[in-house]
């Protein structure tokens, strides 16, 4: 995930804001809100009140919150406190201790780069 001071561009959908659709974001994308639909953007991170019921797919996926449905990235990091109820499809898989996952994982390209990690925070 970019660093929050990178300078690029980003879309935010806030804490009291609910989508009822697809989104497609040529930007980086944080939800705290509600999103019912797929999401296609370059980089999503999906905050700790956020929640998304759809698939993803981007280059780069960071969960804190609760996300139901497949995601599609080159990395996924699923942090402490969130939950994801879906299958994962990426090259890198990061897991921290306190993240729920249930699903299964396919590696993409380079198996041998699939990692799993504990954060010893």
């Amino acid at each position: 995930m970019r660093d929050e001071d990178d300078k690029k561009e980003r879309s935010t959908i806030g804490e009291d804001l609910v989508v009822d659709g697809n989104i497609t974001c040529k930007s980086d994308l944080l939800i705290e809100g509600n999103v019912e639909g797929n999401v296609t953007c370059v980089a999503l991170h999906v905050g700790k009140s956020g929640y998304v019921t759809g698939d993803i797919k981007s280059e780069e996926t960071r969960i804190e919150g609760r996300v139901i449905g497949m995601i599609r990235s080159r990395s996924v990091e699923l942090k402490d406190g969130c939950t994801l109820e879906g299958d994962i499809e990426s090259q890198t898989l990061a897991v921290d201790h306190g993240a729920g996952f249930t699903g299964s994982v396919k590696p993409t390209g380079d198996a041998r780069v699939l990692q799993l990690k504990e954060a010893a925070e």
